[in-house]
């Protein structure tokens, strides 16, 4: 697979630059009372229900993350024990939004390993999410679009505040915003999460360069534009929007292993042009989620095309996996340039089914453009990778697959469900590009690691990239 050409290369890293020097909001916070601090702790500001919100003082948990007060959020415990029901408290505030903003939360969460959550399947055990719901009226009404993030469960570094954040754009007709902490009780289990330091901004909608060449990129006239196979379909549900008043949402053909469902347009090109392919994606505990054991993942691919029709080369990434964050729309960029002789591109989006059956991913908001000529200004940065690891679970080997957006030196550690370091794999220089290593099971010492949970992390560009590993003794 190639990579893009040295010049797109070197505008991406001047924009991924110029947006790291100029980080930061110049407009204040929206939320008030977002520290909790209010008359000495209180949730003055926000409406709650349920009887789960509580707060954390020095007087009671003493867990908070700036000052004395945190919010603390438990479940609702109705009939238990005997036969769980879906029960869910919270606490938000509503804000006014503006039709074309986006608005983005960002906070921090704690989970304490004296009253942790149970279970690693995310979507069967209780589980905390932050919220951004969009409403047609400015009470009651019905949400007409969602994004969310999973802050707290069983899968949560413990003993630690965990930052988090979400974005999404205020769609036409919205006329509420509701910013929601929830508490989602499928099970009787107990546990309880804590969140700190909340804070929303409005701030000017995403763009990305050139001009899109997609047909029906956002799916308000269902999949009109797009070539399918397997099993894609049009989807109008508020759950499954990113943008109203459509998505697409695919999942697997059900037929011999490794095959895929897809979607894709195609256009002429003239060759040795440079190309951006740009694509939202998200799967959910709402349906069929791709989590835990479950193999499938979604890619987005660029296929480069000869006068004939013959396949030149390609450029894809994977843009969701059984690592994804549940119920969050997230971004995903594949960057490319065309051989000298190509005529034409397909832009693909995929769902592969190497063998597991079920499981469903959604896209939103799509767009292909030519970028041999775009400003560095105008080139959105593109991200490292860290891919899941293959097998998993796994006994006594596993691979695992990243990608670096630029070169530089990082590190990669395997730490255990406790946040301790069992051993480092590789610390060092690496070029841009993909780079894969092994992992034989064992500790620094030499000794094998017991089965479990482990998490692998890159570190790189400023930031820590994590996986869930299984090892199965």
């Amino acid at each position: 697979m190639k990579r893009p050409r040295s010049l797109l290369l070197f505008l991406i890293t001047l924009f991924f630059l110029t947006v790291i020097s100029s980080e930061g909001f110049a407009q204040s916070n929206m939320l008030v009372n977002s520290g909790f601090e209010a008359n000495g702790g209180s949730y003055d500001g926000w409406f709650t229900f349920g009887s789960g919100p509580q707060l954390s003082t020095a007087d009671t948990d003493n867990i908070a993350r700036t000052d004395s007060t945190a919010a603390k959020i438990y479940g609702e415990f109705t009939g238990c024990p005997g036969s769980p029901q879906f029960d869910v408290g919270g606490f938000g505030q509503i804000i006014t939004p503006v039709a074309g903003m986006d608005y983005e939360l960002n906070g921090y969460s704690y989970v304490s390993s004296l009253d942790s959550i149970s279970g690693t399947n995310t979507c069967d055990y209780n589980r905390t999410v932050a919220k951004l719901a969009f409403f047609d009226a400015a009470s009651g009404g019905s949400e007409i679009s969602v994004n969310e993030v999973v802050i707290g469960d069983g899968n949560s570094v413990l003993d630690q505040w965990n930052h988090f954040s979400i974005s999404a754009p205020c769609p036409a007709g919205a006329q509420r915003l509701e910013v929601l902490v929830l508490f989602l009780q499928p099970a009787c289990d107990t546990g309880s999460v804590f969140v700190d330091d909340l804070s929303l901004y409005e701030t000017e909608p995403s763009s990305f360069p050139g001009t899109n060449l997609l047909a029906n990129p956002s799916f308000t006239s269902g999949l009109t534009g797009w070539t399918t196979f397997g099993n894609v379909y049009a989807d109008s549900r508020a759950f499954a929007l990113r943008t109203i008043t459509g998505s697409a949402k695919l999942f697997g053909p059900f037929a011999a292993p490794g095959d895929a469902s897809g979607m894709f347009q195609t256009f002429p090109i003239t060759g040795d042009t440079d190309w951006v392919f740009n694509v939202y994606s998200m799967t959910t505990c709402q349906e069929s989620p791709i989590n835990e054991t479950n193999d499938n993942y979604g890619t987005a691919k660029i296929v480069y095309l000869d006068s004939g029709g013959n396949e030149l080369d390609f450029d894809e990434i994977v843009i969701l996996d059984n690592n994804s964050p549940l119920g969050k729309w997230e971004n995903h960029s594949v960057y490319g340039t065309a051989p000298a002789d190509a005529d034409s591109i397909k832009a693909y989006i995929l769902f592969v089914q190497p063998t597991s059956s079920g499981g469903a991913f959604w896209v939103d908001d799509a767009w292909l453009s030519d970028v041999t000529t775009t400003d560095a200004e105008d080139i959105p940065a593109p991200a490292s990778k860290l891919y899941q690891n293959s097998p998993n679970p796994f006994n006594p080997t596993t691979r695992i697959n990243y990608y670096l957006a630029k070169a530089g030196n990082i590190e990669i550690n395997v730490y255990d469900v406790l946040g301790r370091k069992v051993v480092n794999l590789f610390s060092g220089y690496r070029e841009a590009g993909t780079h894969d290593l092994l992992w034989n099971g064992k500790s620094a010492s030499g000794a094998d690691a017991a089965s479990g949970v482990y998490y692998c992390a890159l570190k790189a560009d400023g930031m820590t990239l994590t996986r869930k590993m299984v090892l199965l003794r």
